[in-house]
This record gives C-alpha cells, sequence and structure tokens, in this order.
C-alpha cells in the first residue's frame, strides 16, 4: 500500500481536497450552526477543496481574489493591486463561476459577476471550491466552479475581541476589529474593516522606448465596511440567523503601459441583508432563507466628467428540506424564487427579471459506506419562459481504505445578463441561454506512509462543451453579443500533499499543477482564425507549490505559482510571457495564559522581483512587504443559566 500511494503522490505531483487545518492531531470542535448541506451532502463525484484555517489567517486582510490566486488553481484575471479582479474557472469565462455567500449567489444580475477584490476575506469563517458545473444546485452561472463563502459561528463561546493592523510597500493600511458575544442561547458579532493604499510602485514600461522605469499614478484605494451577524437558538431544533453586510469603496483607475495619464474613477457601494431559518429534525431538516441585495457603481471617465451610475437590487426567497427517507438514503428538495431588477444609464429604461426554480437531490450510500451516489435535477423559468432543464450524476466508490474513485457528469448553463440583453447600444434581447456538458473523473489516496508521515493525492480529468457561447462582436458603429461560439474546455488537475514531524516541528509540503485546454470550435466570421485556438486569458500550464513549517508559536510558510502564456488575441498569435512568483510569510503566536493571544506576521510577495502583467497593458508591483498585528481575546461563560 505504501508503494502504491508514493507512486500516485509523485506521479500526480499534486493532492486532494484539504479540509480545515489539517495537523496530525484530532481538534475537537464546538457546536456550530450549519450551512451549505447542498454542498456537503449532495456533491458525489465533484472535486472540492476546503482553504485551511492557517491559510485564511494569512489572508485575513486580503482579498477573495488575491486568496484564489495563490491558493487555488484558478487563474485571476487582476487589473492590479486594488483594481477588477476576476475568475477564468476550468477554461471559463468569469461569467461561469458561482459566488455564494452563506448560501445565496452574490453574483450581480448586470454582468453576471463579482468582483472578486470587492470581497474581503476576513469577514468569513471559511472558503470552499467546488470544481465542475453544478447548475443543478446553484442554478445560472455554477459551469465552471463554484466559491462558497461561509460563517460558522460558535454557540456559547463567551466574548471575543479581535482587533488588527497591517502596513505595507506603496502605502497600504489595513484595520480590522471583531466582536462577538456568545451565550448557549444567542450569537452577536460584529466585524469591521478598512483598506488604503497608493498604490504608487513602481514599474517598466515595455510601451516607451528603452523600456524606462515609471511609477504608477492615478491608483489610489479606499475601502471599509462592517458585517453584523445575530444567531438565535430558539430551541435545541430550531435556529434563527440574521446577517448584514455593507461595503463602500472608491477607486482611481490608473493608466494602462501605452496610456500618459489617466483621472478615472469608480465607487462602488453595497448593501446585503439575508435571514434565515433551519431546524433540525431526526429524519427531517428544513431551511427557509432570504436576501436583499442593492449593488450601486458610480463611474466617472476623468476628473470632470459627471457620473455615469448603475444601481441593481435582488430579492431571493428560498425554502428547502432534506429528508433521511431510509438508512443510507436522503433526498434534498427546494423552491427559489430571484426578483432582480437594475437601472442604469447603459440602459433605455428599468430593467427586471423573475426566476423560480424547482430542485431535488437525492442520495444513497451503500451499507457497508464504500460508495455513494447523487442524482440531483433543476428546472428553472425565467421570465414565464423555460429555461434549459439541468441535471448532475455522481458518485464516489472506495476502492481500497487509502484510494477512492469519484466521477460526475452534469448539464449545465448560463442565462443572458442584463447587459448582453439590454445594453444601449448593442443589447441583443433575442440571446439564448449558454448550454452544455461538464463531467469529471479521479482518483484520490491518502494514507500513513510511515509513523508521523501523512500523505494525500489527487488525479482529476474534467471537460466540458458549451454551446450558445455568447460573445461580443464589432455590428456596425458599436459591439453586439451574439450566440456564435462552442467551446469545448478540457483538461487534467493533480494535487498532492505530504505532512510530516521533524522533532517538534510539523511540516506540510504541498503542490498542484494544471493543465487546461479550451478552445473555439466554431467560425464567428468567414476566415476566422479562432477556431480550434486557445480562449484567450486562458493559461494552458499553471501550478503551485508550498512549504510550510510549524513549531511551536511559529508558522512559516514559502510559496512558488507558476503562470504560463495567456493569449491576448484570438488567433493566438499574441501572448504574454509566463511569470514565476515566489511569495513567503512568517508568523509568530504570542499567548497570555487562556484568554489572550497574539499574532505577528510578516509577508514578502513577488521576493524574486518579477516583472510580469496578468492582463495586457496593466502593471503589476515588484516586491513588496506587509507587516501586520492581530490581539484576540476570548472570555469563556461562567455562568450556570448560560450553559447548555
Amino acid at each position: 500500500m505504501r508503494s502504491c500511494l508514493l507512486f500516485l503522490l509523485f506521479v500526480l505531483l499534486a493532492g486532494t481536497q484539504v479540509r480545515g487545518q489539517q495537523t496530525l492531531d484530532t481538534i475537537a470542535l464546538h457546536n456550530v450552526v450549519i450551512v451549505a448541506p447542498r454542498l456537503s451532502d449532495f456533491a458525489s463525484g465533484l472535486k472540492t477543496q476546503a482553504i485551511d484555517s492557517a491559510t485564511m489567517a494569512r489572508y485575513r486582510s486580503a482579498d477573495l481574489g488575491t486568496l484564489l490566486e495563490m491558493e487555488s488553481p484558478i487563474f485571476i484575471k487582476s487589473y492590479g493591486l486594488g483594481s477588477l479582479a476576476s475568475s477564468s474557472f476550468r477554461g471559463g469565462s468569469a461569467n461561469h463561476t458561482a459566488v455564494l455567500w452563506n448560501g445565496f449567489n452574490i453574483g450581480g444580475p448586470m454582468n453576471g459577476q463579482i468582483d472578486l477584490s470587492l470581497v474581503p476575506v476576513g469577514i468569513v469563517d471559511e472558503v470552499s471550491i467546488q470544481y465542475g458545473g453544478a447548475s443543478a444546485l446553484w442554478g445560472s452561472g455554477a459551469v465552471g466552479g463554484s466559491v462558497l463563502l461561509n460563517s460558522t459561528p460558535v454557540f456559547d463561546s463567551g466574548l471575543t475581541v479581535d482587533a488588527g493592523a497591517s502596513f505595507g510597500s506603496f502605502g497600504d493600511r489595513r484595520q480590522h476589529f471583531h466582536f462577538v458575544r456568545s451565550t448557549s442561547k444567542w450569537i452577536s458579532s460584529i466585524s469591521l474593516f478598512n483598506t488604503a493604499a497608493r498604490n504608487d510602485f513602481l514599474y517598466s514600461n515595455p510601451e516607451l522606448l528603452g523600456t524606462p522605469e515609471q511609477r504608477q499614478r492615478n491608483a489610489e484605494l479606499a475601502q471599509y465596511g462592517l458585517l453584523a451577524e445575530n444567531h438565535f437558538r430558539i430551541d435545541q431544533r430550531q435556529r434563527l440567523s440574521l446577517r448584514f453586510w455593507y461595503q463602500n469603496s472608491d477607486r482611481n483607475i490608473p493608466p494602462i503601459l501605452a496610456q500618459a495619464n489617466s483621472s478615472a474613477n469608480q465607487q462602488d457601494q453595497s448593501y446585503r441583508a439575508t435571514a434565515e431559518w433551519q431546524r433540525l429534525g431526526t429524519k427531517v431538516n428544513s431551511y427557509v432563507r432570504a436576501a436583499y441585495f442593492d449593488e450601486r457603481l458610480q463611474w466617472y471617465g476623468t476628473s470632470t466628467d459627471s457620473a455615469a451610475n448603475s444601481r441593481s437590487r435582488t430579492l431571493i426567497a428560498e425554502a428547502e428540506m432534506r429528508i433521511r427517507i431510509a438508512s443510507g438514503q436522503r433526498i434534498n428538495i427546494g423552491l427559489n424564487n430571484t426578483f432582480a431588477e437594475a437601472r442604469s444609464d447603459g440602459f433605455p429604461e428599468r430593467q427586471q427579471q423573475n426566476r423560480t426554480a424547482l430542485f431535488a437531490s437525492y442520495r444513497i450510500n451503500t451499507t457497508n459506506e464504500r460508495s455513494n451516489t447523487t442524482l440531483s435535477l433543476r428546472q428553472e423559468m425565467v421570465a414565464q419562459e423555460l429555461v434549459p432543464f439541468t441535471w448532475s450524476l455522481g458518485g464516489e466508490y472506495e476502492l481500497r481504505k487509502w484510494l477512492t474513485a469519484k466521477a460526475n457528469v452534469a448539464r449545465v448553463y448560463r442565462i443572458p445578463t442584463f447587459n448582453d440583453l439590454y445594453w444601449t447600444p448593442g443589447g441583443n434581447p433575442d440571446l439564448l441561454p449558454e448550454s452544455g456538458y461538464s463531467g469529471e473523473a479521479g482518483l484520490g489516496a491518502k494514507g500513513q506512509l510511515r509513523p508521523g508521515v501523512k500523505a494525500t493525492a489527487e488525479g482529476t480529468f474534467f471537460q466540458r462543451t458549451m454551446d450558445n457561447w455568447i460573445i461580443w462582436l464589432p455590428a456596425g458603429a458599436y459591439w453586439s453579443p451574439q450566440n456564435i461560439m462552442n467551446v469545448w474546455s478540457r483538461g487534467v488537475e493533480l494535487r498532492g500533499e505530504l505532512a510530516w514531524r521533524v522533532g517538534g516541528a510539523t511540516m506540510k509540503l504541498a503542490a498542484m499543477t494544471n493543465y487546461v485546454v479550451s478552445t473555439n470550435q466554431t467560425a464567428k466570421t468567414v476566415n476566422d482564425a479562432s477556431v480550434d485556438k486557445q480562449l484567450i486569458y486562458v493559461p494552458i500550464y499553471s501550478g503551485h507549490g508550498k512549504l510550510t513549517v510549524r513549531y511551536k508559536g511559529l508558522l512559516a510558510t514559502a510559496g512558488v505559482n507558476y503562470t504560463g502564456y495567456r493569449y491576448t488575441s484570438t488567433d493566438n498569435r499574441e501572448y504574454l510571457d509566463p511569470y514565476v512568483l515566489v511569495n513567503a510569510s512568517v508568523s509568530y503566536r504570542m499567548s497570555a495564559g487562556k484568554k489572550y493571544i497574539a499574532d505577528l506576521m510578516l509577508q514578502g510577495f513577488n521576493l524574486f522581483d518579477a516583472d510580469y502583467q496578468v492582463m495586457l497593458g496593466r502593471p503589476m508591483p515588484l516586491r513588496n512587504f506587509q507587516i501586520g498585528l492581530s490581539v484576540r481575546f476570548n472570555q469563556a461563560n461562567s455562568t450556570p443559566e448560560e450553559q447548555p
């Protein structure tokens, strides 16, 4: 068994999903509010990854785009520090990634996505990544994969106060404050965060003769917000959760390399409120949830221009039941209604859309628990018209105690956005939903090579075909979206991890590599040179490696990220060069008794001064650093009446 596991580990060069902060010890956890049951119970055969708690702590002051770029195989299309960041998941577009916050899709109805640079990591407890198509679980847009952001409040944990600040290169300043009061009956918390930066880093400009060094201008950033949560234990079976997330962002947009100057500015403001009631029974778990999202954007092309305004509002209501119908068998049924409206200077009038979805899943486990199979179905109606019926079928089988096989096949889809349909000029109200099929299969291994040495490995092959892919093309004096492209995406993802002990230190070595081919199969015009060519900004090769060492209160990490060629023209004649980023961090935890904990952290990014661009014309910073201090206080409950 050891030799087989070693073979898988080093041939695959990659590791299976990380779940929680994997140490060589078992840690007992308090009771928490249950969230996202569809991911944990009805995603058989799909690859998943959970960002561990130590990694979450390192990125607490960062945004979601940075976390995913550094710790996952998702390619993040970043326009620079503090600027727009979107995802390319398994060769898909940014519209093909669903981002869910405590079960609610927070992608905007106007463009079908969310700017990942506007999602602070510190406001959530868990970040999970589900790879592959899951439209049957999450609806429109869950084509390439899904990112799930969840809070995991703990009852009866007492009084907790967490505050910290960090300072970095280019005038980077970040502060956070987190307060929690938790008894056996209720939890009340508030989180405040603030970020500001000049972003005035130096870069080399290849667009000018002699490639002179310049300093980035008009790139200042100011962002602040709060998250308030309240959770009530009505009785031993019922919970009520209320959340409110407010955020404000003011960003200047720097010039591209070919521009001399820029005075553009973008201001984003969002209000998100959710409520959820859950009842956990012996055979039936019930969930009723609702959400209201209000997103506002103001764009100034120059400092003298008046604002171009956009505003969208979304109201979501959902009811869901999970039923244990027999030993090893569960079903999940639910109804979702999403109403969205948007106003924009680019629309002739206010636009509205109502979507209703009925979804169901069935899971069966064998008596010996060696395998499980899940079938999921979903039918949505948009504007009183049925959209493509979606389904997924997946399973997992334990070939050996240390070896598991997975497979999943699904139908996926994405509806056109408000911008696709109604933007003036160019919007096309006759667009059809994108639809297609996705599938994946893989092997995962885990086990103990020898006492004190654990290993995990996973390899996944995937492919996806999408018809009616929406692309904007020239149509006379303006651009207009058309259902023309047919895209075939396929590839292999490999991941592996070793964990061992040396004296009193715990060490982990992890690596992952990705090979993704995503090509257009249909000519858009006569003599179209994009047929069978890689989609722009989809790297064929990428890889990550990380070494982590923990000794008592000291935690050190060193990571290497490789991103391969990205084509910038559809005929693949123009491209951006590959780049390698080396990052490192060291933190030290100090404690005073059982109540006080302080973490001091130093992080270095792009330590070898790589000169690179993620997106054409957008320079990225050279070597830079960040130092921070966080202090945590916890007072456990002591009064008898507060004990469960």
